[in-house]
């Protein structure tokens, strides 16, 4: 540990351990600390420090500057504004109690527990003694057989007959809107339009991202970037450009949205 954490001044490990000793001595709220009391006392505590290591004493002053600038505050007269706008120039150095108050408690439990557990003694581990002998197993070919079926059998009733479905729902959550818009946005940058079939051809795509794909265009054609035409019913679905610039398209927004 370094020399900071085991130097103490007069039993006061820092400064807010010797603010939270007058606190307590005091009987006041932490909530609603009496700030030109606690302050005149931590300056008197101060004053009667007789020697003090500089690198420690420096946390003190920085807190006594700390209380007379809140103290100052306090006593002067602000501005008229709002009442309900006034912060209290206590808040800070109050939440800041409040976790020192937490912390100290906690090592007060802590230091209990190792008080107590410091008494009990620990019997050291022993090293035993145990012959063994390696002896043969006269095993027969139908005996082994039979164990082997068994590890196999076992070994397939371990295993989970649902695997093949939980794969079949990763590769659903592999087709997204998004990478479908993209898809057809990428694919209308390079010509003025494209059959449906040709970009989304059942032999080379899956029910679940024809379909997929299918809402993409759609929603471009809602946002006026695409056009959709088809002469007749089950016809060839031809999707022409319709913005001249596709790459403003934010695709995650259009995905989102939907």
């Amino acid at each position: 540990m370094s020399k900071a954490c085991t130097i103490k001044i007069q039993n006061f490990e820092g400064p807010f351990d010797l603010l939270f000793h007058l606190i307590e001595k005091n009987q006041v709220d932490i909530y609603d600390i009496p700030i030109n009391e606690i302050t005149d006392q931590y300056m008197d505590y101060l004053f009667k420090m007789q020697e003090m290591d500089l690198e420690v004493a420096s946390e003190f002053l920085v807190m006594a500057a700390t209380l007379l600038h809140i103290k100052s505050k306090l006593l002067l007269p602000s501005p008229k504004q709002n009442k309900e706008e006034e912060v209290d120039p206590r808040e800070e150095l109050i939440l800041k109690l409040v976790e020192y108050k937490k912390y100290k408690q906690f090592a007060e439990v802590l230091k209990a527990r190792e008080k107590e557990w410091e008494r009990v003694c620990y019997r050291q581990p022993e090293e035993i003694d145990i012959k063994t002998a390696d002896e043969p197993i006269e095993l027969s070919y139908d005996e082994l057989k039979r164990v082997y079926v068994e590890l196999i059998e076992r070994n397939e009733r371990k295993m989970n007959k649902t695997a093949d479905k939980m794969t079949q729902i990763l590769q659903i959550e592999k087709v997204s809107l998004k990478s479908k818009i993209r898809e057809v946005i990428r694919t209308l940058m390079n010509r003025a339009y494209f059959k449906f079939s040709d970009l989304f051809s059942i032999a080379t795509k899956s029910k679940l991202e024809i379909v997929t794909g299918f809402l993409a265009i759609l929603e471009l054609a809602k946002l006026k970037k695409i056009s959709i035409t088809q002469k007749a019913q089950f016809d060839e679905i031809i999707v022409h450009r319709v913005a001249e610039n596709l790459e403003d398209i934010d695709e995650e927004k259009i995905a989102a949205e939907r």
